[in-house]
């Protein structure tokens, strides 16, 4: 095992002696991954703490810990109070313009803030109907700072699942590169492209901006909780320069350091890739599913949504993903980040979908769709040939289809 953290000694050191007393432990002896667990649980505090082991928090946030956004490391619920306002985190507010922040909000929308500094608002969402599914319509609520700039385009990003991450990190890069057709050579309508962030391939996150798995977390530790680490030194995360309480919040960082070491990240890091893989529901009955599965193909759908990459050894890794950035039309466009534009995403893994509909968590990139069906009339652009596919599949077929994506 690696060394411990030398600015949280004495937190870890708790972390471990919780972990190896605790009976039924289900990690098989990993100790990093047991104690990355409990940091990914770790609910931060604001600074100034005597112990200097939990604080930092904000100054403004969205989430106090990694597992109150993804529940049981899962995907973030779109569950609504009766104004609006989630009844969670994991649903957030991001900020785009002209590629940028928002001059006055940042990145992101956050509703918390530390004592003295002003929360920045209290967004309240309404599904609105748009085709076959529903969109959402965001009300910023009062805002702490003034009005947003009229520029800043406003949109929903729900915390995805994170089971399975390892193994997806595990797949050789040119596994994904030989899917990649940026050009449509073969003038099938479908282009994806290999995202590159600093030269390096891009994997993890909606967009693709993440190279590792502790990109992922480092962005998290900043944009939600912020808290600063070595990839995102800011120790007042999100905050802009007309934000100057923010700016002058206590901070938690020893001696101008980061908040979260690097060691930390890893280990949170470490313990998201042991989550497994999501197991598929069985069928009872044979023939649906082996008919679902044809139509997948047949209508289009395992051009971006692939079955299964090669993993280590030749494995399969049956995530049903190519991990490449595709244009899915102007209906899913959100906001330009790192090597994607507005409406390009990486092709989202399906395997844990049976989970996130069982838990009312919605789909596609904000958790705007119910249903399956719901999710696959957002599918424009490059996924149209299979959005208009399924529109004429006959009845049976398509509850085939639907009941096999369901069962992954």
């Amino acid at each position: 095992m690696n060394a411990l953290p030398a600015i949280r000694p004495s937190a870890l050191l708790v972390s471990i002696l919780g972990l190896l007393a605790a009976p039924g432990s289900t990690l098989a002896g990993d100790l990093d991954a047991e104690i990355g667990a409990r940091l990914f649980k770790r609910a931060w505090v604001p600074a100034p703490t005597a112990t200097k082991a939990d604080d930092g928090l904000g100054p403004h946030f969205d989430a106090r810990s990694c597992a109150a956004c993804h529940p049981g490391a899962g995907r973030a619920s779109r569950r609504l109070a009766d104004d609006g306002e989630p009844r969670e985190p994991g649903l957030v507010i991001r900020l785009d313009r002209h590629g940028a922040g928002d001059p006055v909000y940042g990145r992101q929308l956050q509703t918390g803030a530390v004592a003295g500094v002003a929360a920045e608002a209290r967004p309240r969402l309404a599904a609105l109907p748009a085709g076959e599914g529903m969109r959402w319509r965001v009300d910023p609520g009062a805002l702490g700072y003034g009005p947003l700039s009229d520029e800043t385009r406003v949109s929903v990003r729900a915390a995805p699942a994170l089971h399975g991450l390892g193994l997806l990190a595990a797949v050789a890069e040119g596994e994904i590169l030989t899917r990649a057709d940026p050009d449509d050579r073969d003038g099938d309508g479908i282009s994806g492209r290999a995202a590159r962030i600093d030269g390096k391939l891009g994997r993890f996150g909606q967009k693709a901006t993440g190279v590792a798995i502790v990109d992922q977390v480092a962005g998290a530790f900043s944009l939600d909780m912020g808290l600063s680490t070595p990839a995102r030194p800011a120790a007042s995360g999100d905050c802009t320069a007309t934000q100057v309480d923010c700016l002058g919040a206590p901070s938690g960082s020893d001696a101008g350091g980061p908040e979260i070491d690097a060691e930390i990240v890893r280990l949170i890091g470490h313990f998201v890739a042991t989550l497994p893989a999501p197991t598929p529901q069985s069928s009872s009955r044979r023939e649906p599913g082996q008919a679902g599965a044809r139509l997948f193909a047949a209508i289009g759908c395992a051009a971006c949504h692939a079955p299964a990459l090669a993993g280590p050894a030749g494995q399969p890794v049956a995530a049903f993903t190519d991990l490449l950035l595709h244009d899915l039309g102007p209906g899913l466009a959100d906001a330009a980040e790192g090597d994607a534009n507005a409406a390009e995403w990486r092709t989202a893994p399906l395997w844990g979908i049976s989970s996130a509909l069982k838990r009312g968590a919605g789909l596609l990139h904000d958790g705007r769709a119910r249903t399956v069906a719901e999710a696959i009339g957002w599918h424009d652009g490059e996924a149209r040939r299979a959005r208009t596919g399924f529109d004429g599949l006959t009845v049976t077929d398509r509850k085939a289809l639907i009941a096999f994506i369901e069962r992954l």
